[in-house]
């Protein structure tokens, strides 16, 4: 690029923190990046980082407070580009921009609590949101999906025009940062489960697999790591307290990476994902994984060949395949090898190419 940077404005939640070492590759690309998000972590200098508030739950109030501040924003600072994560910010933000002209784009990195859950407050809440979505849509210029199948839903449900969709399988991770491997030779064997604490991550399944690996007479280590972002009869403090005995709880942290180089196998029980950055992380330090055989997961691993991947909410068979990890080396072994070798395909740097192409793709059209 010559001349006066392009200015990309990255706006997301707690986890925007997560965006920085994209933002590293298209500052190297020539362009200047501000971040908005609510996360606690320090920010690069060369990377402008702005809080804001945003109410990750249903509340109305506070998302109309959101736009407000969101409208104000974007009318004191000019950008070329806008682009989304995270679901509130994927439909908020083209609504504060609806009159303005700045090229928005979005990553849906997982259809979340919302698009999954069953019941009428969640029934309800989903219709609200398509109801966003739809009139937010015309004002997007093009949503990346992480799998085929998130997209297709948003498709089915006219939340996104066609011709406004690209695919960008997961968001990517720093394999030449990654320099160790998992040893995998300390006792006790230890499993890692690393997480957002919400019902559909599987944590239930997880921790009813750990105690019925204990009644089979395997005396595992259970690490999960993450916080509890959900406090309902299905998932609270008191349900996982009683888990205690089985599962060591290590809340969020900022060692995911060594912890994960400390354990001897990765499991994520999972509902459905846009493209588990977690799994992606494992691999790259040669963990064998279990985990389950839904979208997001399935595109990245084959089961039986770089995975275990089991059924939905099966505690019983989650239970046997962390067994089998623990009881065949050579399976475990096999499978950390395929999956190791998978992963460079989702290199951070094949990524940001992907992104640097659709943002100046965008910017040139506007």
């Amino acid at each position: 690029m010559t001349g006066k940077k392009l200015h990309i404005c990255l706006v997301g939640g707690e986890d925007v923190h997560k965006r920085i070492e994209l933002s590293q590759y298209l500052v190297d690309a020539g362009f200047r990046v501000t971040i908005l998000g609510t996360s606690s972590q320090k920010f690069p200098d060369y990377v402008e980082y702005v809080n804001y508030n945003l109410v990750r739950s249903f509340s109305p109030v506070s998302d109309y407070k959101t736009v407000i501040w969101l409208k104000n924003y974007f009318k004191e600072n000019n950008f070329d580009l806008i682009h989304t994560y995270d679901t509130k910010p994927a439909f908020l933000v083209p609504i504060a921009l609806k009159k303005t002209k700045t090229p928005i784009t979005r990553t849906i990195t997982g259809l979340g609590t919302v698009f999954m859950a069953e019941g009428a407050f969640y029934t309800a809440l989903r219709k609200l949101y398509f109801k966003l979505h739809r009139y937010a849509k015309k004002r997007v210029s093009n949503t990346v999906f992480q799998n085929i199948e998130d997209r297709d839903i948003y498709l089915k449900n006219k939340l996104v025009e066609h011709d406004k969709t690209s695919l960008i399988l997961s968001s990517g991770i720093e394999l030449k940062h990654i320099n160790k491997l998992a040893k995998r030779d300390q006792d006790p064997f230890t499993f890692i489960c690393v997480a957002r604490l919400v019902y559909e991550k599987g944590i239930i399944n997880y921790l009813e697999a750990a105690r019925l690996c204990r009644d089979k007479g395997y005396t595992f280590k259970c690490l999960l790591v993450g916080p509890l972002e959900e406090n309902s009869k299905r998932l609270n403090k008191t349900i996982l307290k009683d888990y205690d005995d089985v599962v060591t709880r290590l809340g969020q942290r900022n060692d995911v990476m060594q912890l994960l180089l400390d354990s001897h196998a990765c499991v994520l029980p999972t509902f459905r994902e846009g493209f588990p950055r977690v799994l992606l992380e494992a691999a790259a330090v040669g963990l064998p994984i279990v985990s389950t055989e839904v979208p997001g997961v399935k595109e990245f691993l084959k089961n039986e060949e770089d995975a275990l991947l089991v059924e939905v909410q099966n505690s019983e068979a989650l239970a046997n395949a962390m067994i089998r990890i623990f009881d065949d080396n050579n399976l475990a072994e096999k499978l950390a090898q395929n999956a190791l070798k998978n992963v460079e395909q989702y290199s951070l740097e094949n990524v940001a190419n992907q992104y640097i192409t659709i943002f100046t793709k965008t910017i040139n059209a506007s």
